[in-house]
């Protein structure tokens, strides 16, 4: 699933910026409520990075929006969120981490396609709230989604924003 990072490719400012957040400041209130706030910490990078790789081939930066989706080419996966090692802190091989919760949250992004959420973002919210909580509560729940909706939201606005990628050399004639 992992594709080898490039260097300097535009999306990469703006994908370490996005994955490398303030998580205990900013889901304080979600990390008090879970029992083990550095696995939650994990499991929050992990979908954050998920959901910039779908806004991203959602905003026609990359292949089709449909599964699967891969990492996209020149991006490097987060391996390290509020100074914790994720696959450290979530007790699994790397690899197998992300490519589980690609797989999690894209089924639920598929699936939960409906006419009030034609994106499916309140089925990966609830996929999100789910993998962070045994039951979570309904305000959670409600939280996520907001949560979700909005990284989503700006997260398109700031691809469409970006200069293009530039064309590969295919050689001259």
């Amino acid at each position: 699933m992992e594709r080898v990072p490039v260097a300097g490719t535009e999306a990469e400012p703006l994908i370490h910026g996005y994955t490398d957040v303030d998580y205990r400041s900013r889901y304080a209130g979600l990390l008090r409520l879970h029992p083990m706030p550095a696995e939650a910490i994990a499991e929050l990078c992990l979908f954050r990075f998920w959901l910039a790789c779908r806004a991203h081939a959602h905003a026609g930066a990359g292949p089709a929006p449909a599964p699967p989706l891969y990492v996209p080419a020149g991006w490097a996966p987060p391996r390290r969120a509020a100074g914790l090692d994720i696959d450290g802190t979530l007790g699994a091989w790397f690899g197998h981490l992300l490519e589980s919760r690609f797989d999690l949250y894209d089924r639920f992004f598929q699936l939960g396609r409906h006419h009030d959420d034609p994106l499916g973002l309140d089925a990966a919210a609830l996929a999100l709230s789910c993998q962070l909580f045994v039951q979570p509560s309904a305000a959670t729940r409600a939280w996520l989604r907001g949560e979700v909706r909005a990284l989503f939201a700006d997260l398109l606005a700031a691809f469409a924003a970006a200069p293009p990628a530039p064309a590969p050399d295919r050689g001259g004639a």
